[in-house]
């Protein structure tokens, strides 16, 4: 009987600690941030550090927060590894989104250069026109102050229902 309660109980434990997981905050007023309500991926790319990667992102119909990263490729290295993902890679959390009049603004989280180890600040900035977000970004490091840009560009791959 003990096994059945737990095994009853531990699917609502795992969905209610789920809904606790903090997600990005996403500012603006409600009609601009359901503008962005979908999954959206795609990917980032700079000339200035020869890196790229991916770009992913959900917002759920009527919430105020999102779920997204970016995946980071350091140059030289390719998306097609054999072994899935290269080891060299690292997933940078977004920290905020703000949206108003298509305009799409936000942060990532301070993070390391894989080449030098210098402490990076990003910020990012795009338009959005239908189901295509693009822009640019801006690479700060904390030391050096050094900056270097890039380009990004997102596609909705799905719309979030009610």
């Amino acid at each position: 009987m003990r096994i059945k309660v737990i095994a009853a109980v531990l699917p609502l434990l795992a969905a209610a600690c789920a809904s606790v997981v903090p997600g990005v905050p996403v500012l603006g007023n409600v009609a601009d941030v359901q503008e962005l309500a979908g999954e959206w991926s795609g990917e980032y790319w700079s000339l200035d550090t020869g890196r790229s990667g991916s770009i992913l992102f959900r917002l759920a119909a009527g919430a105020d927060s999102a779920v997204g990263d970016v995946l980071m490729i350091p140059m030289g290295q390719r998306h097609d590894h054999p072994d899935g993902i290269h080891p060299a890679t690292e997933y940078l959390p977004i920290s905020f989104v703000s949206v108003a009049n298509g305009r799409v603004r936000g942060v990532l989280e301070p993070y390391r250069d894989p080449a030098c180890g210098c402490l990076i600040n990003t910020s990012f900035d795009g338009e959005r026109h239908g189901n295509i977000i693009e822009g640019s970004f801006s690479s700060r490091h904390a030391e050096t102050r050094s900056v270097q840009e890039g380009r990004w560009r997102v596609t909705r791959t799905a719309t979030a229902g009610p």
